[in-house]
């Protein structure tokens, strides 16, 4: 059972990555946020102890997606601390905020970054989950500027990362 979760949390954060990576492309809004990143910061998310990750590297106007290299080197470390706790968020059915206050996850770095990456989560849930969802775990739903059909097309057939 515990390696059908971290199987779970590995394909949940292999689409999220590579939808930040595809939002920060397409919407205006995500743009801004990552626009001012400094370039060259790489941001991980993590399952403790041992689980999945994924890290995303600023290069010029874009994000990419790098797998699970470059924790190391990571400005900025999201970690859950355990796949039980992951996988609410990873799956929707809970808010990153109430994840934190839950004390579900930690985080090493820079704050004002971290309220930022979480700024762009919050506008790929937005394009990632049905209005349902997205209601129950959202005080306010972010309008979509392009198709969720074009954001999933792009998260799945683009060159995010490498």
């Amino acid at each position: 059972m515990k390696q059908m979760k971290v199987l779970l949390a590995r394909s949940a954060l292999w689409l999220l990555g590579r939808a930040m990576c595809a939002c920060a492309a397409l919407d205006s809004r995500a743009q801004a946020e990552v626009r001012v990143w400094e370039d060259g910061v790489r941001i991980a998310m993590r399952v403790g102890p041992a689980g999945p990750a994924m890290v995303l590297e600023k290069r010029g106007e874009r994000l990419r997606y790098l797998g699970a290299t470059g924790i190391d080197t990571a400005y900025l470390v999201i970690t859950f601390k355990h796949v039980d706790a992951a996988l609410p968020v990873l799956l929707g059915m809970t808010s990153v905020a109430r994840c934190w206050a839950e004390r579900r996850m930690t985080m090493k770095g820079d704050p004002t970054l971290a309220m930022s990456v979480v700024r762009v989560m919050l506008l790929v849930e937005a394009y990632l989950f049905p209005g349902l969802i997205t209601r129950r775990i959202m005080q306010r739903v972010p309008a979509r500027e392009v198709s969720m059909a074009r954001v999933y097309l792009s998260t799945l057939l683009a060159a995010h990362g490498r």
